[in-house]
């Protein structure tokens, strides 16, 4: 299905990390680093205010938008000021400490994820390098308490976790602890980030289909660039720069004939970052909701 403005739009408000988690490629990333021009931040919030206030919008693509601590509680205030009415924020967790965790849940966030990916430290520490495992459980249990205390209080809370051969035998503990705490959980399946990290779990023989990456994402890295999917991590295709144009101009025309393309079928026609990417295989989740 083609829509004339996209139902997800990332933003990369930082590309920056502290982590090196083995099933990413963050970790040999070859573009620039940088962090998002606060005047290019206000041009793509006031278009979505204007043409889709209700898409969803993520604070983060592929970097950890902590570091940009009170930065990033203006800007989620300021997308939350315009009307927007799904701002999202997924996070490692590593430097969520109180003030933090007072700035988001004073922000109007709507929905707050951590990714852990791990339920024992062993598991965890081996995937998510550079994390450690009590600073991360510590602070996302006191996040829980503090979004509690404010009784209904925005966001909705989740734990994420990726399943990968390294940590598949931890899914039902994890998933049992976190909904036990009042969270929800989500397990999604491990990607290839198209085809920079191995994904056994990913099948090559299987019928390709249109990939719902393309068709519903405008991710924007932090200089503007409009990019493939979710996934393109290089910014390998780029329909357009939105600080030169809008986002529905893009959309509408460049990115529209991509997504035409997948559509169509015509996979010898696809740009090289899609060609050879099985993560179309990745777009299904598993959600669970809190026990208490």
């Amino acid at each position: 299905m083609m829509t004339e403005f996209p139902n997800q739009i990332i933003i990369e408000t930082t590309a920056f990390c502290t982590q090196r988690c083995i099933h990413c490629a963050h970790k040999t990333l070859e573009r620039k680093k940088g962090h998002m021009d606060m005047h290019l931040y206000k041009k793509i919030i006031d278009e979505i205010a204007v043409e889709s206030p209700g898409s969803e919008v993520w604070m983060t693509y592929y970097g950890e938008a902590l570091v940009l601590k009170y930065k990033l509680f203006y800007m989620i205030h300021y997308a939350k000021k315009r009307g927007l009415t799904r701002v999202f924020l997924n996070t490692n967790g590593m430097l969520l400490d109180k003030e933090m965790s007072e700035m988001i849940l004073d922000s109007g966030l709507d929905r707050f994820i951590i990714s852990m990916d791990g339920f024992s430290k062993e598991v965890y520490e081996k995937i998510r390098v550079g994390g450690k495992y009590e600073v991360v459980l510590n602070n996302a249990l006191q996040f829980l308490k503090m979004l509690k205390e404010r009784k209904g209080a925005c966001p909705k809370f989740e734990m994420q976790f990726s399943v990968m051969k390294e940590n598949e035998h931890e899914v039902q503990a994890f998933n049992e602890f976190w909904e036990s705490k009042g969270a929800y959980v989500k397990n999604r399946p491990k990607a290839s980030w198209a085809g920079r990290i191995s994904a056994p779990n990913l099948d090559p023989n299987r019928e390709r289909v249109p990939c719902k990456w393309a068709l519903n994402h405008g991710a924007i890295l932090w200089d503007g660039s409009l990019v493939a999917c979710g996934v393109d991590s290089e910014g390998l295709y780029t329909a357009g720069n939105v600080s030169e144009f809008t986002i529905k101009e893009i959309w509408n025309t460049t990115h529209k004939a991509f997504r035409q393309t997948h559509l169509d079928k015509r996979w010898q026609d696809l740009p090289e970052v899609c060609k050879g990417c099985m993560d179309w295989q990745t777009t299904e989740r598993n959600y669970l909701k809190p026990k208490d």
